[in-house]
């Protein structure tokens, strides 16, 4: 008698039982190593990129600094018009672009869930002599499309004079992942992971970066009202030196910063 070796049904049901479940566990291990498993973490490969990423910019504000008397790029110095309203969140990154000192790609975080789109770039748009210094076109209005995922200190006032520079005493956080609107947690904001926390890179203005697991920051400066903590994302005391701050701004006025959130 001859037999015909080969695959039963039931065999071919575990073996297809195993690959599902060897699969699940593969798919787990990955969702942990590239977002956090619902986390923002450091170590997984969109954290890394994020570092990299604001780790350039911060590197590139400081080279392109030592030709600008140790100042940071402000777009109001850069066409010489000293407008307060000139120096708006589309503005700066703009000019940042146009200046070299990063790209496009490099100005959307891996893993953003916001509104964020790389921008299409118009350098045609971008012509000295007409004082044209950046591409008017670019956004971070996050009710549409925004081009960009990261926040920076506002640039006005007394915190723009005294930090917005590589030779200030001390160290301060100039750029980083954004965050929600008053640094209030537990919200729908795109900034927060599942479990409604904030957690993100901040660099400062010396060009180190490090990883912060809340909105609350230690105070590691003197503050002149003996504040223990400062929350990132709260513009606290007006034009108060000592006050941290990131975010984006949809307008600047001779009254301070209009901010816009996710």
């Amino acid at each position: 008698m001859n037999y015909k070796h080969g695959f039963s049904l039931v065999g071919m049901l575990i073996s297809l039982l195993c690959v599902v479940v060897l699969s699940a566990i593969m798919m787990n291990s990955m969702n942990k190593t590239v977002t956090g498993n619902g986390e923002a973490a450091p170590s997984s490969v969109w954290g890394m990129q994020n570092q990299i990423q604001l780790q350039t910019m911060v590197q590139g504000l400081i080279a392109d600094s030592f030709g600008r008397n140790n100042d940071f790029l402000v777009p109001s110095d850069l066409s010489e018009s000293l407008d307060v309203q000139e120096n708006t969140s589309a503005n700066f990154w703009s000019a940042m672009i146009a200046q070299n000192l990063t790209t496009p790609e490099t100005l959307i975080a891996k893993g953003d869930n916001g509104w964020v789109e790389t921008a299409s770039y118009s350098w045609r748009s971008i012509n000295t002599r007409d004082g044209q210094y950046w591409d008017p076109n670019f956004s971070t209005d996050f009710n549409t499309m925004s081009n960009v995922s990261y926040a920076h200190m506002p640039l006005y006032g007394e915190r723009l004079k005294r930090w917005w520079r590589n030779d200030a005493r001390g160290t301060f956080p100039i750029i980083g992942n954004r965050g929600p609107r008053d640094g209030q947690v537990q919200t729908d904001s795109f900034t927060l992971d599942k479990d409604g926390q904030w957690r993100g890179w901040v660099c400062y203005n010396d060009g180190s970066i490090k990883w912060q697991e809340q909105t609350e920051t230690p105070i590691k400066w003197m503050r002149d009202d003996d504040m223990q903590s400062d929350n990132l994302f709260i513009l606290e005391g007006g034009d108060n030196k000592d006050d941290t701050m990131f975010g984006i701004t949809s307008e600047m006025t001779e009254d301070g910063p209009v901010f816009i959130w996710d």
